[in-house]
């Protein structure tokens, strides 16, 4: 791919240690933990009842401090929005107001911005919804034995359950509402790619704004695996094991780790071509200076798909996090040496941190390190977007964030312990999936 023309001047984030921007980078520095028990989360999903004793079902990342009434407008939009849709609706519209763009909502034909001239494209996933949503329809088809009945559901479901149950929860309604709030007739679409999602949904945004479809593009994604559906029905990654504190379970390439945290968290760019934004003098935070994808299958099977006989142990291709890595350099016209950070995807499964290990120390083995997963646990589609914003931020202050490691951790990924001075200008984010897929995208200081 050719070096892009493309500049972050939004960024939005909503996070377990932070809304905000500002907010979620100290976090980051301050070595702040959003990871607890789930009896803390407060979005009235299942919790733990008080004598259940933890397991790694039963921890996570919650946002406790989200009120999405504070961000959604009109409020009536809440009605058909599901948590993810609120997150990202949120970050989205935190990363609207720091572009400098509130003045000029909602676009019209006629502003300096018009509507057509605004696109959203967002990475996501299935929403899954509450259970507490099917509860009522569910009782109403049980037998007098207390047996439920299958074949009751559908009529039980059309009295029982809203009408507007599926309108808040189809994964392209994030980049719809945010479309819709400020009148964007740009493109819209949304990529359901696991969790590579949200980097392919920035890599779409810049071929719009370079096509010439677009002047201006909002990329976001949302994501969960803590959704109490979710947890029944997927069993893709690993358990993690419950750490004493709670605070360091999350251990992405931590040699002790035996799983996966789940977290939620959405995250938001605005993108511009460089002369746009600087034609409405536009604050520039960083630079999208290249990326590239990479596809070498991994072999592997998803961990619901195993049985005992099973024996494939693959996931994850480091193969081709090297491609990626190794293209979206060469594309950027740098060497490794120039790179003050890569934030990496290591999220704690043993066998998808071991191929990024592999691939980290092949091709970046001298570069300082960030894992987000480590404060947030395994936020979905939004992890890649989230790592980003991390990466963005980290150049905007001149400092690599350390990355919460328990204190028994021996492992060869150079994390930083403490906040350090950052002399480089350059930061590669990594987003790879356990069956193959890898994307890297390389930012620059303004």
């Amino acid at each position: 791919m050719p070096q892009s023309n493309v500049v972050i001047t939004g960024l939005g984030v909503v996070s377990s240690i932070g809304i905000g921007a500002a907010a979620f980078f100290d976090g980051l520095r301050e070595k702040r933990s959003g990871i607890t028990s789930l009896a803390n989360r407060t979005d009235g999903c299942a919790v733990p009842s008080a004598s259940q004793s933890l397991t790694g079902h039963w921890i996570g990342g919650p946002i406790i401090d989200f009120e999405p009434k504070r961000y959604v407008r009109p409020r009536k939009a809440l009605k058909v929005m599901c948590r993810e849709i609120q997150t990202a609706f949120a970050a989205s519209h935190l990363a609207i107001e720091q572009s400098g763009l509130i003045d000029m909502l909602p676009l019209s034909d006629s502003g300096a911005l018009r509507s057509e001239d605004v696109g959203t494209v967002f990475g996501s996933e299935m929403f899954y919804g509450s259970p507490l949503e099917m509860e009522d329809a569910i009782r109403s088809s049980m037998t007098q034995d207390g047996e439920f009945d299958a074949s009751l559901f559908g009529q039980a479901a059309m009295k029982k359950v809203t009408p507007l149950w599926m309108l808040k929860h189809l994964p392209n309604m994030p980049a719809c509402h945010v479309g819709i709030s400020i009148n964007a007739h740009g493109p819209n679409n949304t990529l359901v790619l696991g969790d590579v999602s949200a980097m392919a949904a920035v890599i779409e945004s810049i071929s719009c704004l370079e096509r010439g479809t677009a002047k201006m593009m909002i990329a976001g994604a949302s994501g969960t695996r803590i959704n109490s559906t979710r947890m029944n029905y997927r069993a893709d990654l690993p358990l993690a094991s419950v750490a004493d504190p709670i605070e360091f379970s999350s251990r992405p390439h931590d040699p002790e780790s035996q799983g996966v945290v789940g977290g939620e968290a959405a995250g938001a760019l605005v993108l511009e071509l460089d002369e746009d934004a600087g034609k409405r003098e536009a604050t520039i935070l960083a630079r999208v200076v290249s990326y590239a994808s990479c596809f070498i299958p991994s072999g592997g099977m998803r961990m619901s798909q195993r049985t005992s006989e099973s024996k494939s142990e693959s996931r994850g291709s480091a193969e081709a996090m090297k491609r990626a890595m190794t293209a979206a350099l060469a594309d950027a016209g740098i060497e490794p040496q120039q790179l003050g950070l890569v934030v990496a995807h290591g999220m704690g499964d043993p066998i998808i941190d071991l191929a990024e290990r592999e691939a980290l120390s092949d091709i970046v083995p001298e570069v300082p390190v960030l894992a987000t997963i480590a404060a947030l646990g395994h936020c979905g589609a939004a992890s890649g977007m989230v790592d980003l914003v991390a990466g963005s931020l980290a150049l905007i202050n001149h400092q690599v964030p350390p990355t919460i490691q328990s204190k028994s951790a021996k492992t060869t990924v150079r994390f930083r312990d403490e906040p350090s001075a950052m002399s480089m200008d350059h930061v590669l984010c990594l987003s790879h999936t356990s069956e193959g897929n890898a994307v890297a995208i390389v930012l620059a200081s303004p």
